[in-house]
């Protein structure tokens, strides 16, 4: 099955009009049969939530020590201007965490699952409180602990950037469609959004890193990296609109809208609106975030920027908050 953006469009909107139609509102009273259809599927136990809280705190600190006795040293070591010197930790950290996380979720996807393949009958066999395998929840509760960590990070740690707002609502969003995916079973298509969502993230930090590398103190450049950068930068665009863009709705959106209510609409499987709505959001920021793209490359085209550079900083600056 590989259907088109009309396809989305089209079979969405018959398939809203057949799940919503007269008889879905019968007897329906909000906030109360929400809560209830909402009660009746969630199983995420205490402790689990426990786990997600400490391995946030433990990132956390890991990320103080390794800053502080690798990769400032390194940054130190590389003699880079003092600039990228306070962008080099975070960034690398960003990097490092993205790309062990992207790495994981591909060995699920390919060499553990076929979920990836056949997104559309990964309905087939859901039921209510099923068992989540021991692989894929280390990668959930690894994965929403590093968005609480980062939700942190972005207030204490981190500069401020233009799309701060974004971002917050970005990381939130994480958490939400992480814990609720995870309680309701939805964990299949979940791999899924990670996958194609995370290899951007690696791409943008290395791109980053690779410049910050290109220029060292007292002017000197070094071409080599600056050419990487650009490579990386070009793969990064192209990954974003393939990943993001192309993939992300006509894998994931067409699965959870369109065939995820025929499959599951004879097990009582509800929470349709809740859960695709938060998907859609998500893609909304995807293409907010092309926009601060096409900026960079309008500045590139029009001689306003002479090389890399993130137009997401503000024009101040960079305050080191660690």
């Amino acid at each position: 099955m590989s259907p088109s953006y009309t396809d989305l469009a089209t079979d969405m909107w018959h398939t809203m009009k057949w799940y919503y139609g007269p008889d879905a509102w019968r007897g329906y009273v909000f906030p109360d049969s929400f809560i209830d259809e909402f009660t009746q599927h969630y199983y995420f136990p205490l402790q689990d939530i426990t786990y997600i809280v400490y391995t946030a705190i433990f990132l956390t600190l890991i990320r103080s020590v390794f800053e502080r006795t690798t990769l400032k040293p390194l940054a130190n070591y590389l003699n880079l201007t003092t600039e990228n010197n306070q962008k080099f930790p975070e960034t690398a950290w960003k990097f490092l965490m993205s790309a062990c996380a992207w790495f994981y979720c591909t060995y699920l996807l390919y060499y553990r699952y076929n979920y990836y393949q056949e997104p559309y009958l990964i309905w087939d066999d859901w039921s209510s409180g099923m068992k989540v395998p021991f692989d894929i929840k280390l990668m959930y509760f690894g994965r929403c602990a590093y968005a609480l960590h980062s939700l942190y990070a972005i207030f204490y740690k981190e500069a401020k950037r233009k799309d701060f707002y974004a971002i917050f609502v970005h990381h939130i969003l994480t958490m939400t469609l992480i814990l609720v995916s995870y309680a309701i079973r939805y964990h299949k298509v979940g791999l899924i959004v990670l996958f194609v969502h995370d290899i951007s993230d690696v791409l943008l930090e290395l791109t980053k890193l690779l410049h910050y590398m290109s220029v060292r103190q007292g002017g000197q450049k070094y071409p080599r990296y600056e050419n990487a950068a650009n490579s990386s930068f070009v793969i990064f665009t192209l990954s974003w609109f393939v990943f993001r863009l192309y993939l992300y709705p006509l894998k994931v959106l067409y699965s959870t809208g369109v065939v995820f209510p025929y499959r599951t609409h004879d097990k009582d499987c509800n929470l349709y609106g809740f859960f695709n709505v938060q998907l859609w959001i998500l893609l909304v920021l995807n293409v907010y975030w092309v926009l601060f793209l096409l900026q960079f490359l309008y500045k590139i085209s029009t001689g306003a920027l002479s090389g890399l550079q993130d137009t997401r900083e503000h024009e101040t600056k960079i305050e080191n908050k660690s």
